[in-house]
């Protein structure tokens, strides 16, 4: 199995392990698939034709087809009498084919080599994964695996699934391939939220991946910059002079605290603007937004903004009473914000 750093000029000279393999079985649950996607999804288990895992609030529960159902159809998410092409997925890939390499559907990094039908397995090397429209191992960066090979073959088609390196992207299934799609335009900054497969604002969307693109400009000391998503999260953007730094590392102020960028510090969340989400690390309550000179509040579900509402009769939002007061307020984190 050739890799395009380190192999040479015959395939055959770079299998790292080669042995005959039954097909049939596979290893792993791959309940940890189920991170990927939203709740209630049906996965066809790699490797196999009778058994899917079902999604249910991030974990994944195996479940087989048995009887007089014994296949699983990723099209209709039902146990079937059969499916076509089965032996792709839990068969003998090799089956017709003769001097060429095919994916293990059950690993990004493994493959198989056909010689006249019979599959002998191989492997990349370390942190390289298989890619068979090149008929090469690549590089992780510039492969398209997903956790197991051709992902898109165990899903059925449209489905929508998360990018984990950064939540502005989604994956979308499509003839069996998956295609990369952003959020973000020219003029709105969106993430992608699982539950409901679309684009929405970033501060209504829980993210582990904030987008670094274009956050950091030419410096020559060390600078912080928001993540432009939550109010906490910013990105330490290094000196490389006339150069961006392309890579910046994300952090966070402590729970309680929001980062300031005008002062490049973190401090109590009622002294900083920030129109970003005002609920990440603050759980399920009510906080102070930076709009309409504390009259506003918003409603915090988990960490999540659900609404922001005008507190009546003129009143005054108060995060400390999580209530409206007609006491009035004047918080520094809602200065000229309408």
């Amino acid at each position: 199995m050739p890799s395009r750093n380190a192999c040479g000029v015959l395939l055959g000279a770079c299998l790292l392990v080669f042995s005959l393999l039954d097909l049939s079985t596979a290893d792993g649950d791959y309940s940890e698939l189920c991170r990927l996607f939203k709740n209630g999804t049906n996965i066809r288990k790699p490797g196999t034709c009778n058994e899917y895992i079902h999604c249910s609030d991030g974990e994944g529960i195996l479940k087989f087809c048995e009887g007089s159902t014994p296949h699983y159809d990723r099209s209709s998410q039902k146990c079937v009498k059969e499916v076509s092409n089965s032996h792709l997925y839990c068969g003998n890939r090799c089956e017709g084919r003769n001097g060429t390499w095919v994916s293990d559907p059950t690993e990004c990094q493994r493959y198989f080599y056909c010689n006249e039908g019979v599959p002998l397995e191989g492997t990349c090397p370390m942190g390289q994964h298989f890619d068979e429209t090149s008929q090469a191992c690549l590089h992780r960066v510039d492969s398209h695996c997903v956790d197991v090979a051709n992902i898109c073959e165990i899903l059925p088609d449209k489905t929508k699934f998360r990018y984990e390196d950064d939540c502005d992207y989604y994956y979308e299934c499509k003839s069996l391939k998956q295609t990369l799609n952003k959020c973000s335009t020219t003029k709105s900054k969106l993430y992608f939220n699982v539950e409901t497969g679309s684009c929405m604002a970033r501060n209504l969307v829980a993210c582990t991946a904030h987008s670094k693109s274009g956050v950091c400009s030419a410096t020559s000391s060390l600078v912080y910059k928001s993540d432009g998503a939550t109010c906490r999260g910013y990105f330490g953007c290094k000196p490389f002079g006339t150069v961006a730094d392309l890579d910046p590392i994300w952090g966070q102020c402590a729970e309680g605290l929001f980062f300031d960028e005008k002062r490049q510090i973190c401090a109590k969340a009622t002294d900083v603007v920030c129109t970003h989400n005002r609920c990440e690390g603050r759980g399920t309550m009510l906080v102070a937004s930076s709009r309409n000179y504390c009259h506003n509040y918003i409603e915090c579900v988990d960490g999540v903004e659900v609404a922001e509402h005008t507190c009546h009769f003129d009143h005054f939002f108060d995060e400390v009473i999580q209530a409206c007061s007609s006491k009035i307020i004047y918080d520094n984190c809602c200065d000229e914000q309408e």
